[in-house]
């Protein structure tokens, strides 16, 4: 299929898990490393796709409709196929690393088999309103979305996950509450012996 000088990390995860956290200190500290977010490929606002929950009059952001995955997989494989590639990968013996991240990476089956390594970032939900609140989204969440969308998505995404057997086995789940750096050492630890 791809050649092996490529490893592939997904990072999946609730919102305000620390996905973005990881994936930025996992980038800079693999220089061979490059970054695909889903958070980048967002429907514009005014996508039909959309779909809007009513009693709030807000669009929710929290399904995979509300992302343009045929986009984020195509340029996934288009990276992918390009190594190497001056401008995105180093050009050394060393094998390169593809981090992927997202709330909603693995729902994509061509994203998720790709990854040689997945990780889930979990919260409970008063760590998680917490967090949310404490960040700026545009658009900003209006009242009740976190109890109409947010938190019932993720319950749902983690349900589908669980019943996924053959998906769940091969995904690692973190507590997101756990220190910041704990989790860094654990999965650069384990992304250093696939690179070795």
């Amino acid at each position: 299929m791809f050649p092996k000088k490529l490893i592939v990390i997904g990072l999946s995860g609730v919102t305000c898990g620390g996905k973005s956290t990881l994936t930025k200190r996992l980038h800079k500290e693999l220089k061979n490393s490059v970054t695909i977010n889903q958070d980048d490929y967002f429907l514009p606002i005014d996508d039909p796709r959309h779909i809007k929950i009513v009693e709030l009059d807000q669009l929710n952001f929290e399904v995979i409709t509300s992302i343009d995955m045929d986009k984020m997989q195509s340029d996934v494989l288009k990276l992918i196929e390009s190594l190497p590639n001056k401008n995105n990968f180093a050009e050394t013996n060393e094998k390169n690393v593809l981090i992927l991240d997202g709330f909603l990476l693995f729902k994509c089956k061509v994203i998720s088999d790709l990854c040689d390594r997945k990780y889930f970032l979990t919260l409970n939900k008063e760590e998680c309103q917490k967090r949310r609140v404490e960040r700026i989204y545009d658009p900003p969440d209006g009242p009740g979305y976190f109890e109409k969308a947010v938190w019932p998505e993720y319950l749902k995404h983690m349900d589908e996950l669980m019943k996924d057997k053959d998906l769940y086995k091969t995904i690692t789940f973190i507590d997101g509450s756990r220190n910041k750096e704990e989790i860094y050492q654990m999965v650069f630890a384990e992304i250093k012996k696939l690179l070795s």
